[in-house]
């Protein structure tokens, strides 16, 4: 059941404008990450909590991304699914996102 919810959520996305469109990695973020990491409901890591990133990001580049690309399931049950349930997007959409979000959560260190 809280599978179903988070790949409900995570499908639920605003669409964004053309005219000013985003750097890919924030459109993608916008657009489908946030419906969980923005989301104070879900169980997700917050963007706007650094802090909850810090074991993640000590995990490296290469293990964010192969969670976001095949899914996760936390300790507790908590779960990313794959493609942040959006599986139409690309390994380089994928990899663009979790680079923004490193960036996002992580502002000292820029580069992923």
């Amino acid at each position: 059941m809280r599978a179903a919810f988070l790949i409900a959520a995570c499908l639920v996305a605003g669409a964004g404008s053309a005219a000013d469109a985003p750097p890919e990695g924030k459109r993608i973020v916008d657009r489908v990450c946030s419906a969980c990491h923005a989301n104070d409901l879900s169980e997700a890591p917050q963007l706007k909590q650094p802090a909850m990133w810090t074991a993640r990001l000590a995990k490296g580049r290469d293990a964010l991304v192969h969670s976001a690309l095949n899914g996760f399931t936390g300790p507790t049950g908590e779960e990313m699914p794959p493609r942040g349930g959006r599986p139409e997007l690309t390994d380089a959409e994928v990899m663009a996102a979790v680079d923004y979000i490193i960036s996002t959560v992580n502002p000292e260190r820029n580069t992923p």
